[in-house]
């Protein structure tokens, strides 16, 4: 029997498990060339993580609001007049009237003066006065002129008596307690309290 045509059952088996490591060679290095090209390689995604769960008490829905409304006050309609606001007791007159110059001395006064009203209490008495209950300092630049006296113008603050004797005086030096001699003064005597419309007229030798 020749020995070139007869094959140990060895031989067939070493050449088998060569051809098949090579095999498994070239797949391994396909696989590791294809992982380094990064064309082919799957993307691995995460799996979603689940969500936490609160532990803390829900907020709770803010409650609604109901809305509030001003309303406007009413248009007065056109024409309509506000009704005067009542003076009150201490701005309420007591006495008021007007103030005017004497032809005689019309001309000779001008420019701003000062007058000074005062009412003394009870009728003037010969050869003096009564005691001051209201005073007002007068600031004029025209004649005639209104004056009220009320009870913010007391000088005691007491009840004002029920008779006064009332004057007016052009004051020339700015002092209510001197009287320039021959400065024109106006002079009513026994005015009933209260009064109105009263007319004081300024002159000289009052």
């Amino acid at each position: 029997m020749s020995t070139e045509n007869t094959k140990s059952p060895l031989s067939t088996k070493s050449a088998f498990a060569l051809g098949a490591g090579s095999a498994l060679v070239v797949v391994a290095l396909a696989v590791f060339a294809v992982r380094h090209d990064g064309r082919a390689e799957a993307a691995v995604v995460p799996a979603p993580a689940q969500a936490e769960v609160s532990t803390q008490a829900p907020i709770p829905a803010a409650e609604p609001v109901a809305a509030t409304t001003t309303s406007a006050p009413a248009a007065m309609p056109p024409g309509h007049v506000m009704p005067p606001v009542a003076p009150t007791a201490s701005t309420a007159s007591i006495l008021s009237g007007t103030i005017a110059l004497d032809d005689s001395i019309a001309k000779s006064v001008s420019g701003k003066v000062i007058v000074f009203v005062i009412a003394r209490s009870g009728p003037a008495v010969p050869g003096g006065k009564g005691h001051p209950v209201f005073a007002k300092r007068l600031d004029v630049t025209s004649f005639p002129v209104t004056f009220s006296l009320s009870a913010q113008d007391s000088m005691m603050g007491q009840a004002p008596p029920d008779h006064v004797t009332l004057e007016a005086r052009i004051d020339l030096d700015g002092d209510a307690m001197t009287r320039d001699p021959g400065a024109p003064t106006a002079k009513i005597d026994s005015v009933i309290v209260p009064s109105h419309d009263v007319a004081l007229v300024l002159k000289h030798g009052v």
